[in-house]
């Protein structure tokens, strides 16, 4: 008898064994299931963009902005902000560059500069991220990415602010300053040498992405 009660006893704790691991076992794969996406990589698309490059000239200030843009990436968000970035790639078509207070003249003088028909963009490819912090829904980055300009490809870092959108949107802002002339570019003059652009130049970026 006593036999008989020792295995039902046995058989019964091994049957409960079982059914408690596979209840562990299943909640491990939800927790680990629910976490993957919570961080699932996503791909992005602009969706508006303000782009403006800024500098300076011995007679007075000058702007340009990009009216074409495409930017494309890959990011791991969860509902903290965005984690991390996988890829991401700028790219501007160098003839949408039009000068704020329509200078055709301006216009001509910078595609030329920029040698426009020969290399028709201009384009950062991320890199790395070389640090990070997190402040609520707003990530800060500093990235490294190859920047191309006129043929020339030169690594570069970028700041970057991106700040989570309720919609789910990522806003990315920041600005960098740059000497044309690491890129081989010789800022151009006009009226025969009378007015001279400054080497030094400054680009602002607001750029909203979407979910593709």
């Amino acid at each position: 008898m006593s036999n008989i009660c020792s295995i039902n006893f046995n058989k019964h704790y091994s049957t409960k064994y079982i059914f408690m691991t596979r209840i562990i076992i299943l909640f491990f794969s939800l927790a680990i299931l629910f976490t993957s996406a919570l961080n699932a990589q996503t791909k992005f698309n602009a969706s508006t963009f303000v782009i403006t490059i800024d500098g300076t000239s011995n007679m007075h200030n000058w702007s340009t902005k990009a009216t074409k843009v495409n930017v494309t990436g890959d990011f791991n968000v969860n509902n903290t902000g965005l984690q991390k970035i996988n890829s991401a790639k700028l790219q501007i078509e160098t003839k949408s560059l039009k000068s704020v207070k329509k200078y055709d003249l301006m216009d001509s003088r910078t595609y030329s500069t920029l040698k426009a028909d020969k290399y028709p963009s201009i384009s950062f490819v991320f890199v790395e991220v070389l640090s990070k912090e997190q402040n609520g829904k707003v990530t800060t980055m500093n990235v490294a990415g190859n920047l191309t300009i006129a043929g020339v490809t030169k690594t570069t870092e970028l700041i970057l602010k991106i700040t989570t959108l309720p919609n789910g949107d990522l806003e990315v802002k920041g600005n960098r300053k740059i000497m044309m002339s690491t890129f081989g570019i010789k800022p151009p003059s006009f009226m025969l040498g009378a007015l001279k652009v400054g080497d030094e130049i400054n680009i602002t970026y607001n750029v909203t992405l979407k979910k593709a």
